[in-house]
């Protein structure tokens, strides 16, 4: 029977990954420890040995894929072991990281129904659609920032929310009561919230298509980001909007510590990568400053 090839979990807070790169390919002779692929995480990046000896085959877990934790990427079979029906015909969708389910045995599963939760039940969404914390108009706001509203007759979507993720706080009531912010319309005439909503249309994002029109073809080259890359750029996001921050600026005269990097990273050894030489590591100046801190 032949052994299963799995995607497995690495840290404790994995629910997908990534293989990053493939060492075997389809048909290849493979050892039980030989390393099959690369994975990469949120947190790491880790080689994967073979569970058996034999070859490999239906390798279905693509590169740069997001792929469940558990789910089959290959399968090996034993050495004059028959290779018979594919364990699993259907590829990882590259959108969803879904597989088709089929049995150990390698007979098709009938497929099962599954249950679409609805809208209201899902964490962070109300009934009518719009995110907790949201009022109907669209605008995000604290519970008081909205009562407050209400009770001075001012329309939130003419607020500029200063809090988390743009959301109206008290303080944003209080100075947009203090300027003569727009009033809101009565309750009555239907169109109201619509023509609020109208007068102060939210900013959009630009999409990637007109962040690159923004730039001359040619000029630049698309790479994407892994997942390590798109954990910082979020977390770095929440630190900036939920944490307030300040500043300190400070002249230093670092001519002798510039003269030293570039000397130690002169010394540093060269190491073959996947794309070439490079040195075997790059000292920058704020590795030289966390160094100066621990010594004080």
């Amino acid at each position: 029977m032949p052994t299963e090839v799995i995607l497995p979990k690495v840290d404790m807070d994995m629910a997908t990954g990534q293989i990053s790169r493939w060492f075997a390919t389809e048909g290849q002779q493979v050892k039980k420890g030989d390393v099959l692929f690369e994975i990469e995480t949120d947190k790491a990046a880790m080689e994967i040995d073979a569970p058996a000896s034999g070859v490999l085959r239906d390798v279905t877990g693509k590169e740069g894929v997001d792929i469940p934790v558990g789910a089959p990427v290959a399968w090996i079979y034993a050495d004059g072991e028959a290779y018979g029906a594919k364990q699993d015909t259907a590829p990882i969708s590259p959108l969803v990281g879904e597989m088709s389910t089929k049995s150990t045995e390698g007979g098709a599963v009938p497929p099962t129904s599954h249950s679409v939760t609805p809208p209201s039940a899902l964490p962070g969404i109300s009934p009518s659609g719009g995110e907790i914390g949201q009022s109907p108009s669209g605008a995000r706001a604290t519970p008081l920032a909205r009562r407050l509203a209400r009770e001075a007759g001012l329309a939130l979507a003419s607020v500029t929310g200063t809090g988390p993720y743009g959301r109206v706080v008290k303080a944003d009531i209080d100075a947009a009561i203090a300027k003569g912010g727009a009033k809101e319309a009565p309750a009555l005439a239907p169109e109201a919230p619509a023509a609020a909503a109208a007068s102060a249309p939210a900013v959009k994002a630009m999409s990637d298509d007109q962040v690159l029109k923004l730039f001359e073809e040619g000029s630049y080259e698309l790479v994407p980001h892994d997942n390590m890359r798109k954990t910082i750029a979020r977390r770095l996001v929440e630190a900036k909007t939920t944490i307030p921050h300040f500043y300190l600026t400070l002249d230093c005269e670092l001519d002798a510590l510039l003269a030293l990097r570039t000397q130690i990273n002169a010394a540093a050894p060269i190491k073959k990568t996947d794309k070439g030489e490079a040195p075997a590591y790059k000292l920058s100046v704020n590795d030289m400053v966390i160094k100066a801190m621990a010594m004080a």
